[in-house]
């Protein structure tokens, strides 16, 4: 993001809080590639403001953290949606979401962890809860991923033909890494992008999230081993690698190319071949 545009969502988010009537407290903090720009405000809440063109200001990716709420999201430790706004400026569409503050800090700082945590069993308890409350929100049709961009990834990165009448699909948060979730209490952030997923997928992204982090990574697959260790969770699996790999095609992290490819090479050769 270029420091004009980031200027002007910082003009935006100060509008958020005119409009919210709360007043911003803190530094704002940029999103993953600069797409949103957020900060604590008075309440205390949390303010997060971003913009796209009008044809992108829709669906799916765009409504997610309003949308989060209710039964059976009451279930799921997170924050809670509070209010919402859109504007139009610049030929852009500003939305703007005010959320209940989270005190906990994330666990990770961004997509891939980059150094070892330790997390107590309660953490690992309460994800486990949130996920399978999460999985009953099953009237939405929000999706992560459709199945044919499913089966066409998965055929284009690692040659494997996916029967699509096989596999299973469950709601999910659909970006599930370490650094969207706080420690040593569990908090899910950042719930843009939930929908219908193939099973597993949440906890697919996970282990990828850990890849550098191999204690971690086994402490993944060793709590979700039920769905990770069967033929829906080794799609989810080939899913979330294909997920990770597009970050290094474009010239991120390219440093869990190896780790991650080799993660696919065995759930392929285990299940696939």
């Amino acid at each position: 993001m270029s420091d004009e545009r980031r200027d002007w969502l910082a003009g935006h988010l100060a509008a958020a809080a005119d409009r919210f009537g709360v007043t911003l407290d803190g530094d704002p903090v940029r999103g993953s590639y600069d797409r949103t720009l957020a900060v604590r405000t008075s309440g205390p809440a949390w303010l997060r403001v971003t913009a796209q063109e009008p044809r992108w200001a829709r669906g799916e990716y765009w409504d997610g953290v309003a949308t989060a709420t209710g039964a059976p999201f009451d279930a799921v430790p997170m924050p809670r949606h509070l209010r919402s706004a859109e504007w139009a400026d610049g030929g852009q569409v500003v939305r703007a979401d005010l959320l209940t503050f989270v005190d906990e800090p994330a666990v990770g700082s961004g997509l891939v962890l980059d150094h070892r945590v330790e997390l107590p069993d309660t953490w690992w308890t309460a994800l486990r809860t949130g996920l399978d409350a999460l999985r009953t929100a099953t009237g939405t049709e929000r999706r992560v991923l459709r199945p044919e961009e499913l089966q066409e990834s998965i055929r284009a990165r690692f040659g494997v033909e996916i029967d699509l009448g096989r596999v299973e699909w469950e709601v999910a948060h659909g970006d599930l890494h370490f650094g969207n979730l706080t420690g040593p209490r569990l908090t899910i952030l950042d719930w843009e992008y939930w929908g219908w997923a193939p099973a597993g997928y949440d906890v697919a992204v996970l282990a990828c999230s850990a890849v550098l982090q191999p204690d971690v990574a086994a402490r993944v697959r060793a709590e979700f081993a039920g769905v990770l260790g069967t033929w829906r969770g080794a799609v989810a699996q080939l899913a979330a690698a294909e997920k990770y790999l597009r970050l290094v095609d474009i010239g991120a992290h390219p440093e869990i190319a190896g780790p991650v490819r080799r993660l696919a090479d065995v759930v392929v050769r285990e299940w696939f071949a």
